[in-house]
């Protein structure tokens, strides 16, 4: 059966490092664990089913410290063989971008030394079709209060339009919220991290309604000693709940891993 592509995670661009002040580029000490400090990328992933997504981001300071970030990504599938996929076929459908703006303060509170605010367009063209807007906020916690690990709560407000071919009767205008919380931790001195982020989405309408679940394991390791290539791993988990006009829809719990390449510049 061939699976409902929901929302794409709204978790935030990850770049330098932690609570670092630091702007001299020539100084820094890439540590991308801190989702809180940006900084202009590219990276592309690759699935275990042969998708590819794009992902690049361009980045900026203020003098009074705060920073921001226009992020862009697209994720491209083969849909063409639903049940038995070729391996060496890789994506070329569309299947849906975010664009986001990011823009991070530092409040000067010593458990809370930086927060964050974004603005996010999500877009789907797969068998589920959304134009989604979302207002979200994430709050950097200091490690000497989590026992060195680096926690990031956060939180957006959603609302959109959405609809599911065949099975609504028409779009949908939705509005909803979306809960997440993103923990890394530090795996020596290289710089390499592992990531857990656990979130949760919520939209309804008058039709529609969703939640979704989604648990995203990561590994990060930096492949040169200025760290500005990295690799990257991830296995995703996921769970939706489809519910029109009082029928649930099928879905059942869906995995995927990904690998690629980042670069920092």
């Amino acid at each position: 059966m061939k699976k409902f592509a929901l929302l794409i995670p709204l978790s935030l661009g990850i770049c330098l490092p932690a609570y670092s002040t630091e702007t001299n580029t020539e100084n820094r000490v890439i540590d991308p664990a801190d989702v809180t400090q940006v900084y202009t990328q590219a990276a592309l992933m690759l699935s275990g089913n042969s998708d590819i997504q794009f992902q690049g981001q361009i980045s900026g300071g203020l003098d009074n410290g705060q920073q921001f970030a226009l992020l862009a990504e697209a994720t491209f599938v083969d849909d063409s063989n639903t049940t038995l996929r070729d391996p060496n076929k890789f994506g070329s459908e569309y299947s849906n971008s975010r664009i986001q703006y990011f823009h991070v303060f530092e409040p000067g509170l010593q458990a809370t030394p930086k927060i964050g605010v974004s603005l996010d367009y999500i877009n789907t063209r797969t068998n589920i079709k959304n134009d989604l807007l979302s207002v979200g906020g994430i709050v950097a916690i200091n490690p000497a209060y989590t026992g060195g690990f680096l926690v990031f709560p956060r939180a957006g407000l959603m609302a959109g339009s959405m609809d599911i071919p065949g099975i609504s009767s028409s779009e949908d205008n939705l509005t909803g919220y979306s809960l997440g919380l993103i923990t890394a931790k530090h795996l020596g001195d290289s710089g390499a991290y592992v990531s857990f982020v656990p979130e949760w989405q919520d939209l309804s309408g008058d039709e529609i309604n969703m939640q979704n679940f989604s648990f995203k394991t990561s590994l990060n390791v930096p492949m040169n000693s200025a760290r500005t290539w990295w690799l990257n791993t991830r296995y995703d988990i996921t769970k939706g709940d489809i519910n029109v006009n009082d029928s649930s829809v099928a879905n059942n719990w869906q995995t995927e891993a990904w690998v690629g390449v980042r670069y920092y510049f």
